[in-house]
């Protein structure tokens, strides 16, 4: 493992696997973690002080937002699998023009995005079928969140190049302060000033713009040899259409799973509005498994990219047995701490009964079974490190979208109960892992490399 400068960006196809994969991967985690707890501090603040219907409007809200932010973090991870291949190969010149290009196009598309969401804002909520009473705090709520569409994908695209070439503590860095200063933003609008859901979002909007600024101050801040300059020309279109290709395909997937979520949520609204905030609870309490999973798979992609770019395939074989053990190993036990301590966890949110009665309830059903969800990281992250990006996809669309809503839509008509929901989560979780291990290991990504040499596709 080898520094390439006096920056943080590191080359991780030599030294020790496991521990080139635990100093990546620290990083990343840490970063989750804090996002999680973030998230959880302003789910509580909004809880106790946003008014009656506070947590429903923010979890419907929210739902929206994640379809476009997901798709940001998405379009990142196949980013970044391009600039891990330019960086493990040393092709410097080609890692320069595409970083450059990107802070272009997530400008311009983060434009786009803040447009179409202010203006339609009501629509996207009335298609979820979003119950009138909280119809019109989620609608202020969406429009505010939508100003930050420019930072954010900024921040994800540029934190995700940063990995990609093993620089995982700035970003942690700044998460930290953004995170701090969302927090004290919100203490300050919330509950001093009694501002509600809009200053809740305000908050959040203020702290992405922070993020943002600090992560481009970092990109141009990279080793001379990288660092985006706009006086060079930008990549060419053919080029740029290689790099999007990927990025699209795994933007394309989270958003399918997102939109599964959306589908999911019009069952879930039929519950009434305690369901809508018990399931918003219960994301919150998820969040503590679902951010380290993601977080290792994106870890993993760097990883085995920078190391098929340097042809080191077996260290990405020895990573995946690694990487499965850890999944298992540490997901598990957590998810079983939470169940047992779900009461307590979720009194820190509410104290309504109703809300309580959800959030634990969907705890007990789900969170068991979660490991599965931590090894389909792993497979994930493996697949698109070697350049598989479409078959994430599919099983994406087959899994969470067409299973999910096809087993919602058969079972919820003959048993009225939210457990239909629950157990959907779980039997598509199983068969994503069935369909992704069935494929990385009829690749056979060792026998391949030796017959092709210089690449895997």
């Amino acid at each position: 493992m080898r520094k390439t400068s006096r920056n943080t960006e590191i080359h991780m196809e030599k030294g020790p696997i496991g521990r080139t994969l635990l100093l990546f991967t620290a990083p990343i985690l840490l970063a989750q973690i804090m996002q999680q707890f973030y998230s959880i501090a302003d789910c509580m603040i909004v809880g106790h002080f946003g008014g009656a219907y506070g947590l429903s409007a923010a979890g419907v809200a929210g739902l929206i937002l994640s379809v476009i932010v997901n798709f940001f973090i998405g379009f990142s991870t196949g980013v970044s699998y391009v600039t891990a291949r330019l960086f493990g190969s040393y092709d410097y010149p080609k890692l320069k023009q595409t970083i450059q290009t990107m802070i272009l196009l997530c400008i311009f598309t983060g434009i786009a995005f803040t447009a179409i969401g202010i203006f339609q804002a009501e629509t996207f909520l009335l298609w979820l079928n979003c119950p009138n009473p909280i119809l019109g705090d989620a609608a202020l709520y969406l429009r505010i969140c939508f100003l930050g569409m420019i930072p954010q994908l900024l921040s994800n695209t540029g934190t995700a190049i940063l990995r990609s070439m093993g620089n995982t503590k700035s970003p942690l860095i700044y998460l930290v302060f953004s995170s701090l200063l969302n927090i004290l933003l919100d203490l300050a609008l919330v509950i001093q000033f009694s501002s509600g859901l809009a200053g809740a979002a305000a908050a959040t909007v203020i702290a992405q713009w922070a993020m943002a600024f600090l992560i481009l101050w970092k990109l141009y801040t990279l080793d001379e040899s990288y660092r985006p300059d706009f006086r060079q020309a930008l990549l060419p279109l053919k080029e740029l259409k290689e790099i999007l290709h990927p990025g699209a395909a795994s933007g394309l997937q989270a958003v399918f799973m997102s939109i599964s979520s959306l589908i999911i949520q019009v069952y879930i609204n039929q519950f009434g509005s305690d369901a809508i905030a018990g399931m918003t609870i219960y994301a919150k309490v998820e969040g503590f498994l679902y951010y380290p999973a993601f977080s290792y798979g994106i870890a993993l992609t760097g990883f085995i990219g920078q190391n098929l770019g340097a042809r080191c395939v077996d260290r990405i074989q020895q990573a995946m047995r690694t990487s499965i053990a850890i999944a298992i190993g540490c997901t598990l036990p957590a998810s079983l701490l939470l169940v047992a301590s779900s009461r307590y966890v979720l009194l820190c949110f509410t104290k309504d009964l109703g809300i309580l009665a959800y959030g634990q309830e969907a705890i007990r059903h789900v969170l068991p079974w979660y490991f599965l969800y931590a090894v389909n990281q792993v497979y994930i992250g493996a697949l698109k490190g070697l350049g598989h990006i479409k078959y994430p996809l599919f099983c994406s669309i087959v899994c969470y979208c067409l299973f999910r809503i096809a087993w919602c839509r058969t079972l919820l008509p003959l048993w009225p109960d939210m457990r239909v929901v629950y157990y959907c989560y779980n039997f598509s979780l199983l068969l994503m892992l069935i369909l992704l291990s069935g494929r990385y290991y009829h690749i056979s990504i060792w026998k391949t490399s030796r017959k092709i040499g210089d690449k895997i596709i």
